[in-house]
C-alpha cells in the first residue's frame, strides 16, 4: 500500500504493462478511482481482493467476481501473498483465471486460520472452495457407465464426431477455423422460457430443413458465411448490429428463432473486438497454440481472454472448440500426452447426468425445482452443474476414452432422452447402466456458457 500511495504514477505504469496484476480494494480505489475502475487492456489479468467478500477478476475489461471462503480468522500475515502466489501458480497451471482465483481464496483463507506461515509449510495439495453438497457425483453410478463406456469403444454410440458434413464448411476451406471460432461461441441458450418455466426447445426451419438449436446455428452461420464475404471475420464481428445479427439469422420465413437475440450479436461484437484489440485472427490463436506441448490447453489459455470464450470458468465452448479442431480431419490441433479437453459440460450433458445417477441431487428442494422445469439462479445452477464436470472428468478417466469420445456418448443420448417426450430407455446403450431418473431436468437457467 505504501508505494501505491507514495509513488501512484509509478505504480500505475507497471499495471499498465504487466500481464497479471494485484491490488486490493483500498490501493484500487487510490490508483483506479475504484474496483469498477480496474479493467485492465486486452489480454492482460487483473485481480482485486476484496478481504472476507472474495475478489474480483479482470480478464481485459471483462469482470467476475468471486466470493470468499468462510474462515475462522487467527492471523492475517500472509494473506495476500498466498493469494497472489496460488492464482499465479494456477494460471500457469493452466486454470481459467476465475477458477485460480477460486481456489486463491480458498488458499488465503486457511493460512489466516493459522499463526504466521504454518500453512505454508503444509505438504498437502492446496485447498479447494468448499462443495456445494446439493448436488454431488455419484461414484458407483459413474463406475458403473465407465464400464459401459470402456465396452462401446468403436461403436456406433462411441466414435467422436468428426465435425464434417453439410452443416458445416468442407475439407480444405481456408476459412474454416475462423468459421468454427466464430460460431462456436455462439452454442449457447437454445431453448425458450414462459411463465418462469422451460417452455420448448429452439426449432426452426433453414434452407427447407427443420433443425433444433445448435445445428441450426451451424447452418445459419454456414450460410451467413456464404452469402458475406468475410462475416465471420473478427473486424466484421466487432461492427456486427442487432439487426444485421438477426437478418442473417432469419429462418425460412424469415423471424429470427433464437431466444433473446441481442445477446448472440452482444457476444458476436465481444468476440471481433477483443480479437481486434489483441491483434488476432482465429489462425494465428490456432498457430500459436500448436507451438506449444500441449496445444489444446495452450488453446483454452488464448480463448480466455477471447470475447464469447473468456466469461465461462468451466470452458465449455472452448474446450467444444478445441476437441472440433484435433477431430476434424483437417488435423488442426494435433494430439499430444496429456493434452486432453475438460469436460464439456452443457444442458443436455447436465439432463444426462442427472438422469443417470451419475450426479445425485441430496436437497430435495432442489430436486423438486429440477423435475418442475422452473427457473433456477445461479447458485442453483452451479451447484448442479460443477457437480456434472467431476462426474464426466471422472467418466473420462476411469473409462479410458479422450474427452471428445465421452462427451460425444453423452450429447447422443438427447436423442433417445429429449427434453419433451418421453424417453425411450429400450434404445439407449446406457440401458443397464443408468438410474433412469427420466423426471429429473437440467437446470433452468439463462446463461451465455452453454
Amino acid at each position: 500500500g505504501k508505494a501505491v500511495r507514495e509513488d501512484t504514477s509509478t505504480v500505475l505504469a507497471t499495471a499498465a504493462l504487466a500481464d497479471l496484476f494485484f491490488c486490493n480494494a483500498d490501493e484500487a480505489g487510490v490508483l483506479f478511482g475504484g474496483v469498477d475502475g480496474a479493467a485492465t487492456r486486452p489480454g492482460a489479468l487483473r485481480f482485486v481482493t476484496l478481504g472476507a467478500a472474495g475478489a474480483a477478476v479482470f480478464q481485459g475489461d471483462h469482470r467476475s467476481d468471486v466470493p470468499g471462503v468462510p474462515a475462522s480468522a487467527l492471523d492475517p500475515t500472509g494473506a495476500g501473498d498466498t493469494f497472489c502466489g496460488t492464482t499465479v501458480a494456477r494460471v500457469l497451471a493452466g486454470d481459467h483465471p476465475v477458477e485460480a482465483t477460486r481456489r486463491a481464496t480458498a488458499a488465503a483463507a486457511e493460512m489466516v486460520e493459522h499463526l504466521g506461515p504454518t500453512a505454508l509449510w503444509a505438504t498437502n495439495p492446496a485447498p479447494y472452495p468448499p462443495t456445494d453438497g446439493r448436488a454431488l457425483p455419484d461414484d458407483v453410478a459413474i463406475d458403473r457407465l465407465a464400464h459401459r463406456i470402456a465396452t462401446l469403444a468403436g461403436t456406433g454410440d462411441l466414435r467422436g464426431f468428426d465435425f464434417t458434413g453439410a452443416l458445416f464448411p468442407g475439407l480444405a476451406d481456408p476459412g474454416t477455423v475462423g468459421w468454427f471460432t466464430a460460431a462456436t461461441l455462439q452454442q449457447f441458450g437454445f431453448w425458450h422460457e414462459r411463465d418462469g418455466r422451460y417452455d420448448h426447445p429452439m426449432i426452426a426451419t433453414i434452407g427447407g430443413h427443420q433443425r433444433k438449436g445448435s445445428d441450426y446455428l451451424w447452418a445459419h452461420y454456414l450460410r451467413w458465411a456464404a452469402v458475406e464475404q468475410g462475416a465471420l471475420d473478427a473486424p466484421r464481428q466487432a461492427s456486427v448490429t442487432d439487426a444485421e445479427w438477426s437478418t442473417a439469422a432469419a429462418d425460412d420465413s424469415g423471424e429470427d428463432p433464437y431466444p433473446v437475440s441481442g445477446t448472440y450479436a452482444a457476444l458476436a461484437r465481444d468476440y471481433g473486438q477483443s480479437m481486434v484489440a489483441i491483434d488476432a485472427t482465429a489462425d494465428s490463436l490456432v498457430a500459436a497454440a500448436t507451438a506449444h506441448d500441449r496445444p489444446l490447453h495452450a488453446l483454452l489459455r488464448l480463448l480466455d481472454h477471447v470475447g464469447g470464450y473468456r466469461e465461462d470458468p468451466l470452458r465449455k465452448k472452448a474446450a467444444l472448440l478445441g476437441v472440433i479442431l484435433r477431430q476434424r480431419p483437417d488435423g488442426f490441433l494435433p494430439a499430444a500426452d496429456g493434452d486432453d479437453a475438460p469436460p464439456i459440460v452443457d444442458y443436455h450433458v447436465q439432463r444426462t447426468s442427472l438422469r443417470t445417477g451419475i450426479v445425485t441431487v441430496e436437497d430435495d428442494d432442489l430436486r423438486r425445482r429440477l423435475a418442475a422445469r422452473v427457473v433456477l439462479p445461479a447458485d442453483d445452477e452451479a451447484a448442479v452443474r460443477r457437480a456434472a464436470w467431476a462426474a464426466v472428468a471422472a467418466l473420462a478417466e476411469r473409462s479410458g476414452r479422450d474427452m471428445g469420445t465421452v462427451d460425444w456418448f453423452l450429447f447422443q443420448m438427447r436423442h433417445r432422452c429429449p427434453e419433451m417426450t418421453e424417453p425411450r430407455c429400450a434404445e439407449c446403450p446406457a440401458l443397464g447402466a443408468c438410474h433412469q431418473r427420466t423426471g429429473l431436468f437440467q437446470p433452468v437457467h439463462r446463461t451465455t456458457s452453454y
